[in-house]
């Protein structure tokens, strides 16, 4: 039987060692955003090899520092490699401890330095635009940090992953000057065969 995407599902996922995260920026050192959205050029990307499918459950973006107007966000999917090549690989841990050893079948890069393969065929399944400068907001005006959550109904549902060839999720993160925060990215992982099962 294939994989039902009921948000119910989310926990027994989590229980089956299923769900991976990953991040840019840790602690208390954030992650330098780029200056504006470049495919090439993505703040986070997930590769997901051939025979594997993922469905990003989460993915939040938080700013620490914006110093100018327009803050930008994009989320998309390509149906090709876009690689790990200039940048930083690391490596996705199980968000269930009894499984926090164990690898999952995807990479994931972050801070890239220089470009990737474009992606190809690619969807739009979230974005976020924010005019002011997001350090000029105040208390009277909070800005709700960017938080893409499909199963909830925050963004568009997509399914990552093909039977024959290496897919890829992308998040880019743009402000006019230097900006610093975090992303954090969860997803569900299956085989190809599992999740498309009759």
């Amino acid at each position: 039987m294939a994989i039902s995407l009921d948000p119910a599902n989310e926990i027994q996922w989590v229980k089956e060692g299923r769900v991976f995260q990953t991040a840019h920026g840790a602690l208390t050192t954030p992650a330098a955003f780029e200056t504006d959205l470049v495919v090439t050029t993505p703040d986070l990307v997930v590769v997901v090899p051939a025979g594997t499918v993922i469905v990003p459950l989460r993915v939040t973006v938080e700013t620490e520092a914006t110093g100018a107007a327009v803050f930008q966000v994009l989320m998309r999917t390509a149906d090709n490699d876009v690689g790990v090549a200039n940048s930083t690989e690391v490596y996705p841990v199980n968000v269930n401890t009894r499984y926090a050893t164990v690898r999952g079948k995807c990479r994931a890069a972050i801070t890239s330095t220089g470009a990737k393969t474009t992606p190809t065929n690619s969807a739009d399944v979230y974005r976020s635009y924010v005019q002011p400068d997001i350090d000029a907001i105040t208390g009277s005006a909070v800005f709700e940090q960017v938080v893409y959550a499909p199963l909830q109904g925050r963004g568009i549902p997509c399914v990552v992953g093909g039977n024959g060839a290496t897919h890829s999720f992308i998040v880019m993160v743009g402000n006019g000057t230097s900006a610093t925060g975090y992303i954090e990215a969860v997803w569900a992982e299956f085989t190809y065969d599992e999740f498309y099962a009759a």
